[in-house]
């Protein structure tokens, strides 16, 4: 079918977050003068405190600064003190921002179908904007939805909602696409929206489903 909405998910689906962060965290790890691979605990971290987020039980501040208390084992600091080093992880992570190959032009066939194009991120839109841009992926006519300007994260069903409403489409005559299978596929259905599960990492199948390797698999665009 013609959809009027093509919804991208942006981190793992067209930006390849998880290498950037890596790379981020063992340099930010060195400088703090951490011996060996604390990628994983890093992860680890990341994971659940991002996950408070998406439940809505702190913000997206606190859960970065959570993140840093954490991993430096300093609980203590002051916010400031948080802000200041989880501002030295930001630089080394945005120097290593790339989008995956296949990201520039599925968004160009999206567009290219006359569908409205837009990206939905738990995220704040100021990070998320720079991504676009230092990547290239800041097309015209593709929309940016965050997270942190709807009030209300994925997979909560508001968010999904509001962003429908702010494209003025239905659930019907919109498709989602994304590498979380709960955060992409699971709550954009549970709202009436198709779903698409990209399963770069060919992930044991959910539900079923094994999803789409690439973006290129994507037959509606």
């Amino acid at each position: 079918m013609d959809y009027k909405a093509i919804i991208f998910d942006l981190d793992g689906t067209l930006i390849d977050h998880t290498g950037a962060a890596r790379v981020a965290a063992r340099t930010w790890a060195r400088e703090l003068g951490f011996h060996g691979d604390h990628t994983s605990r890093w992860f680890e971290i990341e994971r659940r405190w991002f996950a408070a987020y998406e439940r809505g039980t702190v913000s997206h501040l606190e859960q970065r600064r959570g993140r840093t208390r954490e991993f430096t084992g300093e609980h203590t600091l002051t916010d400031s003190a948080c802000d200041e080093l989880f501002g030295r992880f930001l630089s080394l992570y945005r120097e290593a921002w790339t989008a995956f190959p296949d990201a520039e032009p599925a968004l160009r066939r999206a567009l290219g179908s006359g569908a409205r194009v837009a990206i939905l991120t738990n995220s704040v839109a100021e990070v998320q904007s720079a991504k676009l841009q230092r990547t290239g992926l800041d097309l015209p006519g593709v929309r940016l939805l965050a997270s942190g300007d709807l009030g209300v994260a994925k997979p909560r069903p508001e968010c999904y909602r509001k962003a429908l409403e702010l494209l003025d489409v239905t659930p019907g005559e919109t498709v989602m696409i994304g590498d979380s299978f709960a955060n992409d596929v699971a709550g954009p259905r549970r709202v009436g929206m198709t779903a698409v599960w990209l399963n770069r990492d060919g992930l044991a199948a959910i539900d079923g489903e094994n999803g789409l390797s690439s973006l290129a698999g994507f037959p509606h665009l």
